[in-house]
């Protein structure tokens, strides 16, 4: 899902906390901050693939990575691995519920990362797309092994069409 869509949802779920169930101002702002910003893996992902911190190159990449994603089959999809990105799994939400009851400032932080997870969800299942990959970093680890990159998958697939 673009990042706007996550801005807009997040700014819409925040706006009525704040609005209609009396949450303070400050906890709307990082409701609303934690709702899109927990994308950050996605960056953090592409420094660690590319040595690169060019925000206009990180964005091109990620659009054609999606582009690929997109033009794959089902069956070339269960064969490549799933990007890691730690923010979303459940192994984060558990460090920030248990930092959460100490303070309220880490359960408005859950609170937006819910906010993004039901928007990322839905996306994937409007796509048929796996949700493993969105709910647990150490289960789509696991379930990497064996299976080849996106880019080795695109190479292959390329050359083929070139020989026929």
């Amino acid at each position: 899902m673009q990042p706007k869509w996550h801005i807009l949802i997040g700014f819409i779920v925040s706006y009525i906390l704040v609005y209609f169930f009396n949450f303070s101002l400050l906890a709307g702002m990082i409701i609303f901050l934690s709702s899109f910003l927990i994308d950050f893996d996605h960056v953090i992902r592409y420094i660690f693939l590319k040595k690169d911190i060019n925000p206009k190159k990180f964005w091109n990449w990620s659009m054609n990575s999606k582009k690929s994603w997109c033009s794959l089959s089902c069956n070339q999809k269960r064969k490549i691995k799933f990007p890691i990105f730690f923010f979303h799994g459940i192994e984060f939400w558990i460090i920030i519920l248990i930092l959460a009851i100490f303070s309220p400032f880490f359960l408005w932080i859950l609170i937006g990362i819910l906010i993004h997870m039901i928007a990322d969800i839905s996306f994937l299942i409007y796509n048929h797309d796996p949700l493993y990959f969105k709910l647990s970093t150490i289960y789509t680890i696991i379930t990497n092994k064996n299976k080849i990159s996106i880019s080795k998958l695109s190479a292959s697939h390329k050359s083929v069409k070139s020989t026929r």
